[in-house]
């Protein structure tokens, strides 16, 4: 009789045993299909950045006589300390605001100027002026309406932005100082390069400049 019990009760236990070791795989699968599921809904709501616009700065349209494009830069070298100039590149576009960045660097400085430019469909356009520089001497832009009116649209200038890498969300920054950013295109992106110093050469360079979703 104290042998069947003993039997009984090996048996009972190997069963126990057996539906714990079960449960916990099958917890285990349930966490994974889940964690798995999570993925794919996270993926399908919050989609990776996608580069629209990426300027490589090889084929530049730019005036000025001492900016150069080289290396996948934009470059302000007027050579020696006494030499002073300036340049301004621009490129035409029509894409969405969403987010820009880019990198911008400096050396040996004293009265420079450097900006970046974003000009909106709407003829509003946003000035980023880098820590430390000169404000760029256009207040904004005359243009004619619907009715052929002669209009002036004044520009918002954001200074001291550090001179590093930068991001900005171009929406947001409209919405800020412009207004809402219904059916607003971005037309038009420009950079501005001034060296006003006879005592310091002002090397100036932006590049990686991107605008994307």
């Amino acid at each position: 009789m104290r042998g069947f019990k003993n039997i009984f009760e090996i048996f009972i236990n190997h069963l126990l045993y057996g539906s714990i070791m079960i449960s916990r795989k099958t917890i285990m699968f349930g966490f994974i299909v889940l964690g798995l599921a999570g993925l794919i809904i996270y993926s399908q709501i919050v989609p990776d950045k996608k580069n629209v616009y990426k300027e490589d700065f090889k084929n530049c349209n730019f005036e000025g006589e001492f900016l150069r494009c080289k290396n996948g830069a934009l470059h302000l070298e007027t050579t020696n300390s006494s030499q002073t100039g300036e340049g301004i590149w621009s490129k035409n576009m029509s894409l969405s605001p969403g987010k820009i960045s880019w990198n911008w660097n400096g050396q040996d400085l004293n009265k420079f100027s450097l900006w970046l430019k974003v000009t909106f469909s709407d003829h509003k356009s946003i000035y980023y002026v880098a820590a430390g520089s000169m404000n760029p001497q256009s207040e904004g832009e005359y243009y004619r309406d619907q009715e052929n009116r002669r209009r002036f649209s004044p520009s918002i200038i954001i200074s001291g932005i550090p001179m590093s890498s930068v991001e900005r969300n171009l929406a947001e920054d409209y919405e800020k100082y412009c207004g809402p950013a219904e059916n607003i295109k971005i037309e038009k992106v420009s950079a501005g390069f001034g060296d006003n110093s006879t005592q310091h050469q002002n090397i100036l360079s932006i590049s990686d400049l991107k605008i994307y979703g």
